[in-house]
């Protein structure tokens, strides 16, 4: 395959935001933006800020063949935690299709996940596929994913709802020079970061 842009992760929600008038709307869609670039970058604390999460999140994750409940900050935040341990953050959305509406939105795209050998065995381990990948060498997890996120009506996150479909993920092993690190999604996604816009009501 060849190596993906890791610039596009915004690429489907900066699209939407050009033919999107309702401030609400809006306000979700800059929200996503930001906290799809922070998680990328591993910069997770600051998805969980008070101006763009509420204090008790509650996320319904569907992966890897286990379906985890994270009720409230402190299991979220551990959550984030572990995909810092892992070094799994990296991922690049393929052919994302997105809808908003006042309670949050909708995507499904193709995720490739960027991860070591020693990611991508763990990764495999939890559901009825084992792996056992080289350590040394750089893999990339596709997932077909369907997410439907919650926002209040400031346009902060309530929670996430995010399946896999099981029957399409699929791993490869790329070369070095496919692999995307997470210094370079830093060095090409810090610059597209921005503020949220200050909040304003629609009423």
């Amino acid at each position: 395959m060849a190596k993906l842009n890791i610039a596009t992760v915004t690429r489907a929600v900066d699209e939407m935001l050009l033919r999107t008038d309702d401030l609400r709307h809006r306000q979700i869609l800059e929200n996503y933006r930001r906290h799809a670039i922070l998680e990328v970058i591993n910069e997770w604390k600051e998805i969980l800020a008070a101006d763009m999460t509420v204090e008790h999140p509650v996320y319904y994750v569907n992966v890897d063949g286990a379906s985890t409940t994270l009720d409230g900050y402190e299991q979220v935040s551990q959550f984030y935690g572990a995909l810092e341990h892992s070094e799994s953050t990296v991922m690049v959305p393929e052919d994302e299709k997105l809808a908003v509406a006042d309670w949050g939105f909708a995507s499904e795209a193709i995720v490739n996940f960027f991860v070591s050998g020693v990611a991508a065995s763990a990764a495999f381990q939890r559901g009825e596929s084992k792996l056992d990948a080289d350590p040394e060498k750089f893999y990339v997890i596709r997932r077909r994913m369907s997410m439907q996120w919650l926002y209040d009506e400031r346009g902060r996150l309530i929670g996430e709802h995010v399946y896999e479909h099981a029957d399409h993920v699929e791993i490869r092993e790329v070369p070095e020079s496919e692999f995307i690190t997470l210094n370079e999604a830093r060095e090409k996604l810090l610059p597209l970061l921005r503020p949220l816009p200050v909040f304003e009501s629609a009423n």
